[in-house]
């Protein structure tokens, strides 16, 4: 079977149209993406299709003081009812929000082992997984003995995909006379707005679970996160989380296994607090001489260790007080983002009739394994 060929244009010679933005999100891609597909590159060619356009029509991001050039204004983008630079204006919008957040910490990508990219629907079924601890483990089968199964399959039930974005509403003159760099300054924070939002979410995802545990065929994983007191690990009666013992602290760590706690997530306070752990009044030898680095022999080592080399910590308002939830992320969620953008914000952007600007995005968040997510609540 041969190879399919693809015809690739000069970027003069492509024709740029409104319904391009839709050819795109069939095909997965965002527009750059789309017209970088369709365009002819050579070797070392540092620019992509959606650059290219921009070079070919003259459209400039970014002041030049050296030359003494200014960036384009939004009013050259709507010169007339049909000037083709009305169909990179949205692009360059989606652009502004992409390097914007390049600038902040990715916290969602601390939360969920990855993020699915779907097609355009504001529904998906959900995965089911029938998973216990006895049905996963393996043992001996006697003849004719059946293996102990995970069921892992499509649920009838359905994870819902929320919108999430954010509005500035401007005069019509300021629209049209604002520079691109201003307008990059205000998606900027639309975009900061957009993740604060999905993190939010995706929080109350992993406390509360993505489906109704009274469901008529919840799968093993969904369901609220399962919790227990730190008096269990230390003793005692804490209140706060500045009364966490280290003893307690890995204690709690280790019930992770055979995962491993990789994410804790709490308030500013509790996540301070739990940095704040006093150290042993007594330190066992071998702890000692690690940190002396004595050549002395008989040096024990944890083959399997149930703790993580590092745990990330993630802050956020959202959390209750004296509590901590730990997760290993790379088992406990998946998120699924829509590719592409909202086609009727982008034609109303195309037909020059805004004076606002919405940027948003489309997410939904699936629990996957119920043992990769626990809560610890410091106060019995």
């Amino acid at each position: 079977m041969s190879d399919v060929e693809i015809t690739k244009y000069d970027p003069k010679d492509i024709t740029l149209d409104r319904k391009m933005y839709e050819q795109a999100i069939n095909r997965g891609m965002s527009f750059t993406q789309y017209l970088t597909y369709l365009t002819t590159t050579g070797p070392g060619d540092p620019l992509d299709g959606f650059e290219k356009q921009l070079v070919r029509y003259g459209i400039r991001l970014h002041d030049d003081p050296k030359s003494g050039i200014q960036a384009t204004k939004v009013d050259y983008f709507f010169q007339s009812n049909a000037a083709p630079t009305t169909i990179l204006f949205p692009e360059v919008l989606n652009r502004m929000a992409r390097l914007a957040l390049m600038d902040e910490v990715d916290v969602l990508s601390e939360l969920v082992a990855r993020v699915e990219t779907i097609g355009d629907s504001g529904i998906l079924r959900s995965i089911y997984i029938d998973d216990t601890e006895a049905k996963r483990q393996m043992g001996r089968v006697s003849e004719m003995g059946e293996f102990p199964t995970t069921t892992i399959t499509w649920s009838e039930k359905a994870t819902t995909l929320k919108k999430y974005g954010i509005r500035i509403k401007a005069s019509y003159e300021f629209m049209r006379r604002a520079s691109l760099p201003l307008v990059q300054t205000l998606i900027g924070r639309i975009a900061l707005q957009t993740r604060l939002d999905e993190v939010a979410m995706a929080i109350s995802v992993l406390l509360l679970g993505d489906t109704d545990v009274s469901a008529t065929s919840p799968h093993a994983s969904s369901g609220a996160i399962s919790h227990t007191h730190l008096a269990t690990y230390q003793g005692g009666a804490p209140t706060l989380t500045s009364e966490m013992t280290l003893a307690g602290y890995l204690a709690w760590l280790a019930i992770f296994y055979p995962g491993q706690c990789t994410t804790i997530i709490g308030t500013a306070t509790d996540i301070y607090s739990a940095w704040m752990i006093a150290a042993p009044s007594t330190i066992p030898f071998w702890i000692s001489n690690l940190v002396d680095r004595n050549a002395v022999p008989a040096q024990p080592v944890i083959v399997n260790t149930k703790l993580a080399p590092n745990i990330r910590y993630v802050e956020h308002a959202d959390c209750t007080a004296a509590t901590l939830i730990g997760i290993d992320k790379r088992y406990a969620m998946i998120a699924y983002r829509e590719v592409g953008t909202d086609l009727t914000e982008t034609d109303k952007i195309i037909n020059g009739q805004f004076t606002e600007i919405i940027m948003s995005n489309t997410i939904g968040f699936q629990t996957i394994f119920a043992e990769a997510r626990k809560k610890l609540i410091i106060a019995t």
